[in-house]
């Protein structure tokens, strides 16, 4: 069972760690185990990732790609080394187990 996650508000400044907690909770609750969480909108809060180490919850993680065209990136020394960068800075959490080109 699993669930896509959207971004809950497009203004990342009202965007709370509570809010990202409390929708994994949600998730583990409804015995959900998988998040999908969706290349077409933002990189959630850190508290989300931990939120999901801690409750059990796998993640399947988009990169954030979007093209009018398609929903991918195009191959550049720039895009591999963001890819590489965002990779890294997220290795940590153990929830995340399938990195997506995107959609």
């Amino acid at each position: 069972r699993g669930a896509n996650f959207i971004p809950m508000d497009q203004l990342e400044g009202r965007l709370s760690d509570e809010a990202h907690r409390i929708v994994v909770q949600s998730a583990s609750k409804a015995n959900m185990n998988m998040i999908r969480i969706w290349g077409g909108g933002m990189v959630p809060l850190e508290s989300f990732y931990d939120a999901c180490d801690e409750e059990g919850v796998l993640l399947y993680h988009d990169m954030m790609f979007v093209d009018e065209k398609a929903h991918r990136p195009v191959k550049s020394k720039t895009i591999e080394k963001e890819i590489r960068h965002f990779i890294r800075s997220l290795a940590s959490h153990p929830s995340i187990v399938v990195w997506s080109g995107c959609n």
